[in-house]
């Protein structure tokens, strides 16, 4: 995302398990649900940003952001397999979600996030979480993960800021990242309005920068599959300090293209 405002299970396995792991979150998409009815899961939206046309920010090498943004949701899905979880992704592959027509590139990026945001605001979604990453060529050295979530209640409700779900899921995960990455740097999350998918929203959302592509280190690190798992466990465990979830057996993977697996 370019222009944007400047991130318990960090264990010595999380490095080796990432490597066998790596294969299976790539592989992996469509919606994670459980042998039990739907309504007995919890519904959880992961948005892995940009896509299609839409690049997102690049690293100096040209990598760019809309890769990494989909390896990190593949991989956040996977963490979330072994939970009574539904899992909704806004997509699994290179394709953005607007009509590939003769409009221009700023309406399709509008179709594109509003269709994202319909989503997020579906019936029954208890939290959509937008995966992104940061850029800020002005100082390279700027870099670590940062959470944000919405400035102003959700639409219809009655809740002030303090007790606004989104903000303690935003804090949640931002703790874990600072937990579990230490990078010496401190965060809080942020709140923040200018974001199209926060705009007078009925939804609890939350907005993952989970790094700085234009910090030359950063970027390197982003780029490795054990990084992105990394970022995945901790973003889920944060989330998890929220639904206190416990893992089941019963979860299996739901093709949505293709049927269950």
């Amino acid at each position: 995302m370019r222009g944007k405002t400047v991130f318990a299970f960090l264990a010595c396995f999380v490095v080796s398990a990432a490597i066998s792991t790596w294969v299976l979150c790539g592989a992996t998409g469509g919606t994670r649900t459980a042998s039990a009815n739907t309504e007995e899961l919890t519904t959880v939206v992961i948005d892995a940003g940009h896509g299609g046309m839409d690049g997102g920010a690049s690293s100096a090498d040209g990598t760019q952001e809309k890769e990494i943004n989909l390896a990190i949701a593949k991989c956040l899905a996977e963490e979330m397999k072994a939970y009574p979880i539904h899992v909704v992704m806004t997509r699994e592959d290179d394709n953005g979600l607007y009509v590939d027509d003769e409009r221009s590139i700023r309406q399709k990026k509008r179709e594109d996030l509003l269709k994202r945001k319909e989503i997020m605001e579906a019936d029954g979604v208890q939290l959509s979480v937008s995966i992104h990453l940061n850029s800020f060529p002005q100082d390279e050295k700027v870099y670590g993960p940062q959470v944000f979530y919405p400035r102003t209640q959700r639409v219809g409700t009655n809740v002030s800021n303090d007790e606004n779900t989104a903000k303690k899921y935003a804090e949640a995960i931002q703790k874990s990242l600072e937990t579990n990455i230490d990078d010496g740097r401190e965060r809080e999350a942020m709140p923040k309005n200018d974001i199209l998918l926060f705009q007078n929203t009925t939804a609890d959302i939350v907005l993952t920068e989970c790094g700085f592509l234009s910090n030359p280190v950063e970027a390197e690190k982003l780029k490795t599959a054990e990084y992105q798992q990394i970022l995945a466990r901790s973003i889920w465990s944060g989330i998890n300090e929220i639904l206190c979830l416990a893992p089941t057996e019963k979860c299996k993977i739901i093709d949505s293209a293709n049927g269950e697996q």
